[in-house]
């Protein structure tokens, strides 16, 4: 049987992705390269396929089969409720981080001033916007790519941000009352980087040097100069991490440390007051 004949139909092209991919993988890449309801994988299984929407799904199956994570494949990703385009240059959002998000928004009270750093595709930014429509964001981002990717979310969220190109926090001048930030904080070695979706995505957003803690030193250090007095910082980090971020927020004279926990109980989030 040819390539086209083993895709020619709905059911014909549900099956053969099924041979290569679990079954609701497989299922959510044929609906969506034929753009039909999944319900019509049984119900018009003898459904002739267009060869646009074959030539789509061969890739799509193709590129899971080899590891290539669905949110990059389908160039989207649901954050907080957000449906956020999503591309390579930026890390794929994640439901971990919707804790870095519950973190901040007590702290943020009528027309605060928020700073997201490493915005990547917006997510976080524009999580807290959809909460706080009268707070004014600003969203920055080392990566020009990134910046545009999440203007273009803002647009396609309808929810107002400003996207700011800078290395951290240099080149911010403004105070804020409250500063969020996920920073690449995976040590350079760890082995994770070579498993699953981690493959895929962009170094720079996840190694946060030789021991995953040298970004979040910096900007937990550099933080105060750019936060209003009894403002807030809040940065995501790995589980194991949490001990040692909390020292570097004491260090850098913030008060009321205090660490919350993901979905699955782990430390994510550690938090502090500046004086």
């Amino acid at each position: 049987m040819s390539a086209d004949a083993a895709l020619d139909t709905l059911g014909a092209c549900a099956a053969y992705a099924r041979q290569r991919l679990p079954r609701l993988e497989a299922d959510l890449l044929v609906r969506r390269a034929a753009a039909v309801p999944g319900a019509h994988l049984y119900a018009f299984q003898e459904r002739r396929m267009r060869p646009a929407a074959r030539a789509v799904a061969r890739d799509w199956i193709g590129r899971r089969k080899a590891g290539e994570p669905l949110a990059y494949i389908l160039g989207e990703r649901e954050f907080w409720g957000l449906n956020l385009a999503v591309a390579p240059c930026a890390m794929i959002p994640r439901a971990d981080t919707e804790t870095l998000v519950a973190a901040a928004l007590p702290f943020l009270q009528a027309n605060a001033k928020v700073l997201d750093v490493g915005t990547g595709c917006g997510a976080v930014a524009l999580a807290i916007a959809s909460e706080r429509p009268d707070a004014r964001i600003v969203a920055t981002d080392i990566d020009p790519a990134c910046a545009a990717l999440a203007r273009r979310n803002a647009e396609r969220c309808g929810l107002a941000a400003c996207t700011l190109v800078a290395d951290g926090l240099s080149g911010v001048t403004e105070r804020f009352d409250v500063i969020v930030s996920n920073p690449p904080y995976i040590a350079a070695a760890d082995p994770h980087l070579q498993r699953g979706d981690l493959r895929f995505e962009p170094r720079r957003a996840l190694v946060g040097g030789a021991t995953g803690l040298e970004f979040l030193a910096r900007w937990i250090a550099e933080a105060p100069a750019r936060l209003r007095a009894q403002g807030w910082l809040a940065v995501e980090h790995g589980h194991q991490q949490g001990p040692a971020v909390a020292a570097l927020f004491r260090q850098a004279g913030f008060t009321r440390v205090a660490t919350r926990r993901d979905i699955e109980g782990r430390p994510r989030v550690t938090l502090g007051r500046q004086p």
